[in-house]
């Protein structure tokens, strides 16, 4: 099994790889500059000697004959630095100063030699001034232990170090940590402490409360929704039950048998619609409703929701009207999801609409699109509400709250309008009416 490394390990192991690497190149580069320096250094000298002997030429080749000349460059050559190391040839290729007894191309790698022409009086010399590399040879040399020497200690003082900050860098992740350990479902309201050092850290913080925030949101939004589903179900469950063992407690007539089966018919068919709309909501909430989108005329679907609604809206006593665009209004949605929407949204309308009001459903072109609106003359929608009327089971006295009354209807009409890629719209004025539009991209 592979053993795992702490981060702040895996952190310093890298760090003093690095280190070493950068180390390595920099002495190096050091190297490489000291040897140039110290030959340059050295090939200054030999160019000093040169020209000293330049100088002699100058001033004693004036003063003296040649035999005379000689002398003075050999006494030249014997009182400078390493004068041993300097030859000197005529032009015929005879020694003139002899370089310590061997010729300098028989001093080997271990010496730098520069040579120049000089001429003076009509006689040419040659000459080669040599000096030993082994100075610049032992300075390297010495330079070469000191880096071996000194590298461990400071990789050894570096590793100490960068472990010693990787400690203090992820403390608080260390911190994250303990407290992420201490949350469970039971306290997500609790939140991770956010280390206010404008890096990386302090980012993930913030990002895992936005995620905690919302978790906590939809745990708090699932518990009540079971809440109020079994508080829903529980009615009409209660209420089949209590009217079974009414009627079975005794014998009774044939309309008493036929009164409690009513009851319980129409309980039973409330209890199937709300099942079928807490189906629908959890299977929207797991992404697994498949709405595929089709070109659909919204005229169409506008002037066949109002006719069915024609006859409930005339038993309110309302006016219901159907605004749509003179040529077909494309749009790309699903047919019976669409379906569905408007008539959550009419049933919506005409509920919440006193007598002799006016329902209006329009179809208006936008751009890239249309919107498909339901504006009702009704009560309108209280501002404390109006935040809340899409929530499941969310009823108030004036707040729209379709599905049976059971708050489901707007809750569902909003998941269908998420996926067609829009979210209803909501305008309200308390005792004016409300107005609830859609978008639709058009097909």
């Amino acid at each position: 099994m592979t053993a795992r490394y702490s981060i702040r390990v895996r952190l310093t192991a890298w760090y003093s790889a690095v280190l070493l690497l950068g180390l390595a190149i920099f002495a190096t580069a050091l190297w490489f500059a000291m040897e140039q320096r110290l030959i340059a250094q050295l090939d200054a000298r030999l160019d000093q000697r040169i020209e000293g002997l330049r100088t002699v030429l100058a001033i004693e080749g004036r003063e003296n004959g040649p035999s005379q000349l000689r002398a003075e460059l050999a006494e030249f050559t014997s009182e400078v630095p390493e004068g041993s190391l300097i030859e000197i040839r005529d032009r015929a290729g005879a020694v003139v100063v002899p370089l310590d007894g061997r010729p300098i191309p028989q001093l080997g790698r271990n010496y730098r030699v520069k040579t120049a022409d000089m001429a003076y009086g009509g006689e040419a010399f040659h000459v080669r001034a040599a000096a030993s590399l082994e100075p610049v040879t032992a300075i390297l040399r010495d330079f070469r232990y000191l880096l071996i020497l000194m590298t461990p200690l400071v990789l050894v003082i570096a590793g100490i170090g960068g472990y010693w900050i990787s400690g203090r860098a992820l403390r608080p992740v260390d911190e994250i940590t303990r407290a992420a350990k201490c949350i469970s479902v039971q306290n997500l309201s609790q939140r991770l402490p956010v280390p206010r050092t404008g890096d990386e850290i302090e980012r993930m913080s913030e990002a895992w409360n936005d995620v905690l925030r919302r978790l906590d949101s939809a745990v708090q939004r699932i518990r009540q929704f079971t809440a109020d589903a079994s508080h829903e179900l529980r009615t009409p469950i209660a209420l089949i039950r209590s009217t079974a063992e009414l009627a079975l407690r005794r014998e009774r007539t044939t309309g008493d048998y036929r009164r409690a089966l009513t009851t319980i018919h129409q309980e039973s068919e409330r209890m199937t619609e709300l099942t079928e709309q807490l189906l629908k909501l959890a299977r929207a909430d797991s992404g697994a409703v498949e709405m595929p989108l089709t070109p659909v005329d919204l005229n169409a679907v506008v002037r066949e929701m109002v006719s069915l609604c024609e006859a409930s809206a005339a038993s309110h006593m309302l006016e219901l009207k159907a605004n749509i665009t003179t040529a077909p209004a494309i749009a790309a949605a699903n047919p019976s999801a669409i379906r569905q929407l408007l008539m959550t949204l009419l049933e919506n309308a005409l509920e919440h609409t006193s007598p002799t009001g006016c329902v209006t459903v329009s179809v208006t072109p936008v751009e890239g699109g249309y919107t498909l609106s339901v504006e009702d003359t009704g009560e309108g929608i209280p501002p404390a509400a109006l935040p809340h009327i899409f929530e499941r089971f969310y009823r108030a006295d004036s707040a729209r709250a379709s599905g049976a009354g059971v708050g489901l209807g707007l809750s569902i009409a909003q998941a269908i309008a998420h996926a067609h890629g829009s979210e209803i719209a909501v305008e309200s004025e308390p005792g004016t009416g409300s107005r609830f539009a859609v978008v639709l991209r058009q097909a």
